[in-house]
């Protein structure tokens, strides 16, 4: 006998080939399948695939597909995504960059979601949930918060030169005084060990610290006060003099002498008895074997001024997004109580839950022994301007005027003066 395919069957038939074309596996399964694009190195991306693999078990009928992308292409290629309808449903989300996706209107709010589920956000660092809001919206739920304030200082260079270890009160004095100690120079004046060298041109962090700003208003700049303000030419010039004064900072060329490693390297390889920057450095110094080591917070200025930048980051959806309910979701467990033990335990950063961040998970035996400075650090963070052309300015502008600063060319108010008129001409920017 014959068989006889009807036209209803075989127009089923089509739907579920095209389906399978289309959607692969998932659209057969019955699966949601959602993108989740971020950046990071090796570790901290292999914790979030773990993460991924148990939201995964926990919800059977979500699927999820990591799109990493080197963080100095990540803004591009999303609003590139964003564009041309491809982009993912999960986006990580740093402090600096929120303004980015906000401005441009493609993150979801959040509110509605929360409310769904009676989402707390009590536990959560509030500095960090004042960031990602806007117009009383939460945008970005945070996973973590990273004040940018952190010595790593070599116990055994203070040690051997007899010199007390810094503790958190410490000021600019007191450092400059350790510095001149804990450094030591060869027979022909070259430098054996630097007294302090930080992760990168860290001028935000001595302008934070002289009580500077940079704009009217972090969160609503109008203009640009960077120019202008006199506590901001202080730290400028505290950076300036730690390189042109006291001679105790590796100056801009100095990675050169010390056989080109970076500036965490020589830290970590004994060529200068202090390191500013963030918290997650710690998985890597902990592989440190020649020394002991320890953190303290950076210190405040003469004056009592204390401040320095901060990182941050979390997960947001695209308002692009057609999964949105999926979406949230994972964002709710990469953000929640199990995805913050996983990432603190790392040490690699500081939990945005308090809860988690003062439990033995995150305050644990291992170095370093005064990992509590980072918690305390918090309430001194400042975030930097929310708007769309900072790193613009910042680094394409103020930049390279500062790099003359640094290399003794031009002094502080010569390069105030020509940063002025370029600040004018670009006020901060929202689109």
């Amino acid at each position: 006998m014959k068989k006889i395919f009807s036209p209803v069957w075989m127009r089923m038939c089509l739907v579920l080939v095209v389906a399978g074309f289309l959607g692969g596996c998932d659209a057969l399964s019955g699966k949601t399948k959602i993108k989740i694009s971020s950046w990071g190195d090796l570790n901290e991306n292999s914790i979030l695939v773990s993460e991924i693999a148990d939201f995964e078990k926990l919800h059977p009928d979500i699927d999820v597909e990591l799109e990493r992308t080197p963080f100095n292409e990540y803004v591009t290629k999303l609003l590139t995504q964003i564009s041309g309808g491809v982009a993912p449903d999960v986006i990580f989300c740093e402090v600096s960059l929120f303004g980015d996706f906000y401005y441009r209107h493609a993150l979801e709010p959040l509110n509605t979601y929360m409310a769904a589920d009676n989402f707390s956000l009590s536990d959560y660092y509030p500095q960090v949930i004042d960031r990602f809001t806007m117009d009383k919206q939460l945008y970005v739920i945070p996973r973590d918060t990273s004040p940018i304030g952190v010595i790593f200082y070599n116990k055994d260079a203070f040690d051997e030169a007899k010199v007390p270890y810094p503790t958190d009160d410490w000021n600019w004095n007191d450092f400059v005084a350790a510095a001149q100690k804990v450094m030591i120079k060869n027979e022909d004046g070259s430098v054996k060990r630097w007294g302090f060298v930080d992760d990168w041109a860290m001028s935000d962090n001595w302008v934070y610290g002289a009580g500077g700003s940079f704009v009217d208003d972090a969160k609503h700049p109008t203009k640009w006060t960077f120019a202008t303000d006199p506590n901001t030419l202080k730290g400028i010039q505290f950076r300036a003099d730690l390189i042109n004064k006291y001679k105790v900072m590796m100056p801009p060329t100095g990675n050169v002498a010390m056989g080109g490693l970076g500036n965490s390297d020589i830290f970590k390889n004994g060529m200068s008895a202090m390191f500013l920057s963030g918290y997650w450095k710690v998985p890597n110094f902990r592989e440190i074997t020649k020394f002991k080591w320890d953190i303290v917070m950076q210190p405040q200025s003469p004056e009592g001024h204390r401040g320095f930048p901060t990182g941050g980051s979390g997960y947001g959806i695209l308002s692009s997004s057609t999964h949105k309910q999926a979406a949230w979701e994972l964002i709710k467990y990469l953000s929640g109580v199990e995805g913050a033990k996983k990432m603190a335990a790392t040490g690699l950063a500081v939990p945005v839950l308090m809860s988690v961040a003062k439990s033995p998970i995150f305050l644990d035996n291992q170095p370093p022994d005064n990992k509590k400075m980072i918690l305390d650090a918090v309430q001194y963070s400042v975030y930097n301007p929310l708007c769309v052309n900072w790193t613009e300015v910042h680094d394409g502008m103020m930049g390279p005027e500062l790099d003359r600063v640094w290399n003794g060319t031009d002094t502080p108010e010569e390069a105030m003066e020509k940063i002025k008129p370029l600040l004018d001409k670009n006020p901060p920017a929202f689109q």
